[in-house]
């Protein structure tokens, strides 16, 4: 399914193919004729206090003016709480923890209704952008926080959870994740893909019209799920192995499966994803920090003075120029790979912002238009960036859908 902006019934013919653009003002029309979606989107734990207001101009990388400026119709706001032990008094925090940013979640909804609007079905979703408002769709990534069992979930789908990864960095009670963590106790392994509650997961979210997210999984947990699951399945937030060498990224085996299974592998803008980060970089960014007292990846404007920021600046430009960060470049090689194995009908767009995702050109919503930009010098069609863009998950959404329908 293509979608474009103008376009108001859902599934409507595509708008007529555009050559790639020679102005900047030209590529910023197409990108604004596209219905545009990130499908990876994460808040922080404080969202919608203080300076996190996301009808304000913030700090963030996503809020309602950089939606504006980016021509980003909608993005997927992700319920996230870090994997911990497995114990009720954790699995109770963690629980916490997700109730806290679903409401913050609500909260903005019910704040700003003339701006941006909850997706409960795919059809919502050229409705409410013909309404001239941004559109939300409600994601899980890690299900840690349900415990032990499903019993929460039915509940979370009634608030409008409509897609769910199982696993995060570290193995958990649903599946083993393709980071295990040694803090943890996690093996190299523990359930060989998914547990039998996550097999159980994958029926009941197949029940309920919930999208199964297969991002963070191991080959074995990926594999299970398109096997398992009576509707195609999604990478959220993913890149390509053959690109990067990281268990974050796909295998052409995996995204050939998630083909076949009809799914949709959504490109990450995640810069350690999209480029190759050698041991000498990481060697010259140790250094550097060590110098000033910080430890390899600390956050400078976080845990510097300020009269040390203007050198630390100095320095990090000089870092910077000498090892260049992942760009638009790198993720429109990724997809550019993805489509050749797997088919412009299979591939999707996703940031991971406030979680680490952002690179140059794409660095917040503000600035959606620049990928957009890339892809069409390349020579993507105005349909097929439609496809990226969102019709692609559009499509696996009604799928979805309709799967659940029919239990």
């Amino acid at each position: 399914m293509t979608l474009a902006r103008r376009t108001v019934a859902f599934g409507l013919p595509a708008l007529a193919a555009a050559s790639a653009f020679a102005a900047d003002d030209a590529g910023i029309a197409l990108h604004k004729r596209l219905i545009t979606f990130d499908a990876e989107m994460d808040i922080p734990d404080d969202f919608m206090t203080g300076d996190k207001d996301f009808g304000r101009e913030t700090a963030m990388q996503i809020d309602l003016h950089k939606m504006d400026r980016g021509a980003l119709d909608g993005a997927a706001f992700v319920v996230f709480v870090n994997q911990d032990k497995r114990t009720p008094e954790l699995y109770a925090k963690a629980r916490a923890g997700a109730q806290a940013k679903l409401v913050a979640i609500e909260k903005m909804l019910s704040a700003y209704p003339k701006r941006i609007a909850l997706a409960r079905r795919a059809a919502d979703v050229p409705k409410i952008v013909a309404a001239k408002k941004h559109f939300a769709v409600i994601s899980i990534v890690n299900a840690y926080p349900l415990g032990e069992d499903l019993s929460w979930l039915p509940e979370l789908y009634a608030r409008g959870l409509r897609m769910m990864g199982f696993t995060h960095a570290g193995h958990n009670q649903f599946a083993d994740s393709s980071r295990p963590q040694e803090k943890l106790g996690d093996g190299k392994a523990e359930h060989g893909g998914l547990s039998a509650l996550g097999k159980q997961a994958v029926a009941e979210m197949n029940r309920l019209g919930i999208i199964v997210d297969v991002s963070q999984l191991t080959p074995d947990g990926v594999m299970q799920c398109v096997k398992l699951s009576r509707a195609p399945v999604v990478a959220s937030h993913s890149a390509v192995r053959k690109l990067v060498e990281s268990t974050r990224n796909l295998t052409d085996e995996e995204m050939l499966a998630i083909k076949a299974n009809g799914g949709v592998v959504h490109i990450v803008a995640f810069g350690s994803y999209l480029k190759t980060r050698t041991k000498e970089q990481f060697a010259a960014l140790a250094a550097l920090n060590a110098g000033f007292g910080m430890k390899p990846f600390d956050e400078a404007t976080k845990v510097l003075p300020a009269d040390k920021l203007p050198a630390y600046r100095t320095q990090y430009d000089a870092y910077l120029a000498a090892y260049p960060p992942a760009d638009v470049g790198n993720m429109a090689d990724a997809i550019d790979y993805a489509v050749k194995l797997i088919g412009i009908d299979h591939v999707g767009i996703s940031t991971d912002m406030e979680h680490g995702g952002g690179i140059v050109g794409y660095k917040d919503a503000g600035e959606a238009p620049g990928l957009t930009r890339e892809l069409a010098k390349r020579g993507y069609a105005e349909r097929d960036l439609g496809k990226l863009w969102s019709g692609n998950f559009l499509r696996v959404w009604q799928a979805v859908e309709k799967a659940a329908a029919r239990r």
